[in-house]
Order: C-alpha cells, then structure tokens, then sequence
C-alpha cells in the first residue's frame, strides 16, 4: 500500500474517528499482512472469527499502520445498535452525516464515499446484524466505484467480491508473549519460572488462545499465578461444557472467563461492575459516580482487571467503555440479583441532570444538548425504560434534547414524545415541556394540525412569561409566517420576545425577533424586515447561537432578493450555508440551498438544478420542506429545463442526487469565481473540463486527446484549484454553464 500520513496531528485526528485502544498491539502479523494485501486488492474485505478473537484490534491496527484520510473513515459499531434499528442510518452518522432518514441513508452514504480519496466505511461486529450488513455493503458497492468496505463479523457477509480472512486463535508464541506482558504489566512480581510458564502455555490453551480470554485472564494475574488461573479455569470449563447447548456461542467459552474475572472482585467491585453494565455508550467519572456510585479507585481496579476500557476523547477527557459480552454478563447479573430496575432508574436520573436537568431549558441549553448526540445510545435507553417506569422523566429528558431529535431524527423524537404525552396526562409544567417539543417537531414535520394542537394545550398550561410559553409561541410563529398568515405571525412573535425577554434568554429573543421581521418579509413589507434582520442577527451572534443566525440569515436573503438586491441576497444565503453547514440541520440547510439554486438557475442552470436536486433528496426523518422551498425546486427544475433542455437537465438533476449538500453549495459558490477564472484555464485544461462535462472517462479524454491518462489527471487537477473547485462533478457544471465558445 502506499504510504500515508502518519504524523502526530494525523494520528490524533484519526483517533477522534475510530475507537483508540490503550494497550499495546501483539502479534497477528500474518492476520494484518492478508487484510494489507486484501484492502489492495478488493473493495470488501471481512475479518471472520469467534467471538473474541481479536477481530475489531486487527482491523484497528491495519488502519493505523495504513491510514486513510481521518474524515474519510466511517466506523459503525454495529453490536451498540438496539435491535430493529436500521442499519444505514447509524453508518451515515458515523460519516458525519446528521439527520439522515432509512429511506436516504444509503444514497447519503454514496454521496459522502463519492467525495474522493480513499473512504472506508467500517462494519465492526456485524454479525450483530447480518442480514443488514450484508444488503448495505453490497448497495454501497454497486451505488459507487468509492466504496470500501472494512467488516468484522463471526460470519461472511456472503456477498459478491467479498475477501473473508479467516482470524482465528493466536499463535502459541503470540499469546504466550500476550499473556505475558499484559499479567506483569498488572503484577511485575508475578513469579517467572519454566513451571509457570507451562502452566500459562497450558492457561492459553484452555481458553481458546483467544485475546479476550487472554485479557481477562491476565488480569486476574494480580491475585493469581498461572498455576492458580488454571485450577480456577478448570472449573469454570467444566460448569460451561454442562450447561445448556443452547446458550449463546460466545458464552461457551468466554462466559468462564468472565465470570472467573468477575469472581474476583469483593462485594462492593461487584455491585459496581454491574450497574457500569448500564451505559449503552461511553460514560464519564461523573456518570459512574452518579449512577454506580464508583470512585476513582473503583474504576482504575476495574480498569486494572480489563473488565472496564478507558481511553481519551481528543479533548483529553478520560472516558471508559465495557465491552459487549461484558456488558451483557453485567446485566444479567443485575436482574438475577433483583438491582436491574433500580439501576435503571439511577441511569435515567442522570441522563435526566445532564442533558436537561428539572426546569425547562432555555434556548441556549437545547443548543448544547443538540450537540450530545454521543449520547443518543444511553438517551434511548433512558427514554425506552422511562416510557414505562417514569413518564414524567421521559418527558423532561424530551423537552431537554428536542433540538437534538430535530437534528437527528424527527420523526423517531416525534413517535417517542407522543407515546409519553399518551402515557403521562396530568395538565402540569413536565406535560407542557413535552407539548413544547411535539410542537418542535411537528413544526420541522410540516405538520400543521399536531402543531396547532399540541401548542393549544401547551399555552393552556404555561405562564406567558416563561422560558417554555416563548418557545411554544417562537415555533408557532414560524409555523403560521411559513403558512401565509402573516399577522398571526407576527403576533405569535411578539409573544415570543416578551416572554424571552422577561426570563434574559438572548438566543430565544434574537430567534423571535428573526420570526418576527420574517412576518414583516411576508407581508410585503421587506425593507422594515431587512432593518430587523440586521438587529435579530446581532442578537443571535452575541448569544453564540450558529442556528439561529443562519435561519435568520435566510430570511434576510428572501427580503433581498424580494427588493431586487440579487447580490446581497446570494451572499447572505451563502453565509446561511455556512452556519448551517456548521450544525448539520438538513432541513434548514436544503431550504437556504434551493433558494440559493433559484436565484442562479438562470445564470448557471445546470449547477442550479444541480442543487435542487441535492437539496430534493435530502427532506424526510429529520423534517420536511415548507411550501416555498417545494416551489423553489420545482421551478428551478422546469427554469432549467427550458433554459438547457430536458435532457440536460435530467442529467444535471440525476448528478445532483448523487452529490453532498457541500459540493452542491460549492458549485453554486463558484459561479463569481468562475467566471472571472474561467480565462485562467489554458485550452487544453478547457478542453479537458468540457469532455469531463460530456461524461468522458481520464482513459477516454486521454485516448481522444493523445496524451497520458496522468496528464489527463493533471490538467484536471490545475483547471479545478483555478476555478476554486473540488471535483470532477463541479468542474463538469461549470463546463456546463461556462461552454467553449460561450
């Protein structure tokens, strides 16, 4: 493989990306020559092996010998997904892409694959979802030439093109030298004599030579000699090989190991371990404390023993992670041991403290709980026990993160809010704060009738003047302006920013004063709405609120356009892009796009629909598009076809489809730059840039042309930096709208 970047920086920005082990690597040299010469050779590539084998650490250390670009890497952990989640979804997150609904995912993951560069999307444990994993790789592979697919799985996927290298256990030499680093590294008076040795070698044996044993095992190396483990082994084989046949497979052999683990801690270790099992995710110090009731001591013995993994977060905070098997053995032992529930019921009281605490949240609260999406895993395990155990719980933690299932998945945060408002009825504060967010998330919905209900019962409840009356009144407000109702609107707003205004919350007032101009857009009056943009827009700066800046940023660029100031319009769009690129709201950044692609599509159209037609795929489970952003499509599209043609267009379109939110805005930002750069471009380089338009592969430019496929590449590459774009897509839309000749 060719060399890449392996400096300090580089390593750092790939561990924010894959999980960071923080023991050392041993052994598998043949196991990581084969994935070396397989990720060469083929595009998927799975490493099969039982359960505990060492499957996800080879596939780790293969990548950071060998590393890709660090954004360019997709790790899904598949065996964290609870079950009947989809699959896709869960793999565009891991890409970065926020709000990505089933039906759009694996579109979402081509596009993010066809950026360019090596990209590998990572399937770890995938035999949690077999069947699944199986269908995404195999769409991803046929969806684009880009798709790498890594996996680890204790079955092949089964699908075309597949290279299946086989990890099973460790060499005799390699898991001795394991056992042993790892046992002194815990003990180093551990005694090192010839018998000790063979009764490791024989230890080793016994548990399968598999690293997870081995891990376990060592551990138990600071109160045990080899000799010792074994005789404690022995009679945990033995119960196992007397017990059900139809246990799980990885509990055969592990399930010994750790419980003999396990056996080893005291009453107190115990009960900690155990209710640790709880985290769905990685937890902090903090969270242990509160939920297991762990110290610091507590947790580095149970770091010491492997039953617990701590590594770094890039901004140096120590988090830990157990793993699957262990946390499945921890849970059982809590509901064998009558503590499963009570546990449970500490977990959703943290979750409860730190995504929202007891009060409604203010604007600048969502925001940061809008962030946390780290934390979805434990969130929906909180929210899965609340529904039936606390409802009231559930629905403060809802009214807390409604900004966070907006982002990241309505339609999932709609269905959660409306079972708990179904299962919690008394007309309260914890009521209205779920109305508050049913209100949220029906709005990005584009649901009028839930909206306007739910936000009835909420105000019935609420003070005016409060924290969760302006929120209720702020969306609202949007709701009825979107609607046409301009006055209502406006009304709705003014309620909004008293009710902000008397509890201090900046973020919300500069959010009701951007409703409350775009009321006055709406009703014809874009001069008086431009003058209010400007101060909202202060406001939301001063708050620190990206959302809120690029929603009013929006508006203010329809109030341009709408006094004929296309200029000024197109870079307060562009500037809407960018905040929204920021916080990844998929909805509000389509509806900023589309119009951005309405104003150029007669200037450029093939790029115009281009964006249409990204900003088209885009809506669904994270919200739908309002009227006008549905017009600003569909004229753009027709716009386009008149202007270039229907075959033009739908080919532009069916581009556009395959291209990111990002690279759409890109080719509609080009467009000045283009222009004026576009005599920067030598002959050849214009020439080439228009057979790329054609749809001409770098071998057919080069065989058409007579020169080398690597000077084909070259001229690509110099004509896109001229023209201060990224890829072939872009430089074939500007050809498009820049002909030779033309």
């Amino acid at each position: 493989m060719a060399t890449r970047n392996t400096t300090s920086a580089a390593m750092t920005a790939l561990a924010a990306r894959i999980p960071v082990p923080a023991s050392s690597f041993i052994g598998r040299a043949e196991e990581l020559d084969a994935l070396a010469r397989a990720r060469d050779a083929t595009r998927v590539v799975t490493l099969v092996g039982p359960g505990g084998a060492g499957k996800t650490r080879i596939l780790l250390e293969s990548l950071r010998r060998d590393p890709p670009p660090p954004e360019r890497i997709a790790f899904a952990d598949l065996s964290g997904l609870p079950a009947g989640a989809p699959l896709a979804p869960a793999v565009a997150e891991a890409a970065g892409l926020r709000g990505i609904t089933s039906t759009e995912a694996v579109a979402a993951v081509v596009w993010w694959l066809d950026l360019g560069g090596e990209s590998i999307v990572v399937l770890d444990n995938a035999e949690s979802m077999l069947g699944e994993a199986a269908r995404l790789a195999s769409e991803l592979v046929e969806g684009t030439a880009a798709a790498r697919i890594l996996a680890t799985s204790r079955r092949p996927l089964n699908v075309a093109g597949e290279r299946v290298i086989s990890v099973g256990p460790m060499s005799a030499e390699d898991v001795e030298a394991l056992f042993w680093e790892r046992a002194l590294a815990v003990r180093s008076s551990l005694p090192d004599s010839p018998a000790s040795r063979a009764s490791a070698r024989e230890l080793c044996e016994r548990i399968d030579r598999l690293p997870l044993a081995i891990e376990l095992a060592a551990a138990r190396s600071l109160v045990m000699a080899p000799a010792e483990l074994l005789a404690e082994l022995e009679r945990g084989i033995d119960a196992l090989g007397e017990g059900p046949t139809t246990a799980p497979a990885r509990h055969r052999s592990l399930r010994a190991t750790i419980e003999g683990s396990v056996g080893a801690l005291d009453g107190r270790g115990r009960e900690v371990f155990e209710a640790c099992g709880i985290f769905a995710g990685p937890f902090s110090a903090r969270a242990a404390a509160v939920v297991a009731h762990a110290s610091l001591g507590d947790l580095e013995d149970l770091v010491s023993r492997s039953l617990l993994q701590a590594s770094s977060e890039p901004a140096g905070r120590t988090i830990f992670r157990m793993l699957g098997t262990l946390r499945e053995y921890a849970t059982e032992s809590l509901a064998a041991a009558g503590r499963l529930d009570a546990v449970r019921e500490a977990h959703l009281a943290w979750m409860v403290q730190e995504l929202g605490g007891e009060g409604f949240p203010s604007v600048a609260d969502r925001l940061r709980a809008s962030h946390r999406d780290d934390a979805l895993p434990d969130l929906r395990a909180a929210l899965d026990f609340a529904l039936r155990a606390d409802p009231a719980a559930g629905l403060r933690l809802m009214a807390s993160t409604e900004e966070l299932w907006r982002l990241v998945a309505a339609d999932e945060g709609a269905a959660r809010v409306d079972a708990f408002l179904d299962a919690y009825r008394a007309p309260d504060e914890v009521r209205a704060g779920g109305l508050v967010a049913a209100t949220c998330l029906s709005l990005v919905r584009q649901d009028a009738e839930s909206m306007r209900t739910r936000s009835a019962e909420a105000l019935d409840i609420l003070d005016a003047h409060t924290e969760a009356a302006g929120a209720v009144e702020i969306f609202r407000a949007a709701g009825l302006a979107y609607a046409g109702e301009a006055e209502r609107a406006e009304a709705a707003a003014r309620r909004a920013l008293e009710a902000f205004a008397a509890v201090g919350d900046e973020a919300g007032q500069a959010r009701a004063r951007g409703i409350l101009s775009a009321a006055a857009l709406f009703a014809g009056k874009a001069e008086e709405a431009v003058a209010g943009f400007a101060s909202a827009l202060e406001l939301a700066a001063k708050a620190g609120d990206v959302w809120g800046q690029g929603q009013i940023l929006t508006h203010w660029g329809m109030a341009e356009h709408a006094l004929g100031r296309t200029a000024s319009a197109r870079a307060k769009l562009l500037a809407a892009l960018d905040r929204f690129g920021v916080i990844g709201d998929v909805v509000v950044y389509g509806s900023a796009l589309a119009q951005l692609a309405a104003l150029d599509v007669r200037r450029a159209p093939a790029a115009a629909v281009r964006a249409a037609a990204s900003a088209a795929r885009r809506q669904g489970g994270s919200g739908r598009y309002d009227a006008r952003t549905l017009a600003d499509i569909a004229g753009v599209r027709t716009a386009a076809a008149a202007l270039i043609g229907e075959g033009p267009a739908r080919q532009a379109w069916d581009e556009g489809e395959r291209i990111t939110f990002a690279d759409a805005a890109a080719g509609l930002r080009a467009l000045d730059a283009g222009a004026s750069r576009g005599g920067l471009l030598t002959a050849r380089e214009l020439e080439v840039a228009e057979m790329v338009r054609r749809g001409h592969t770098n071998a057919s430019i080069a065989r058409r042309l007579g020169i080398s496929e690597r000077t084909v590449e070259s001229h690509v590459a110099h004509a896109t930096a001229k023209l201060g774009i990224r890829n072939r897509v872009a430089l074939a839309g500007w050809a498009a709208d820049h002909p030779v000749g033309g």
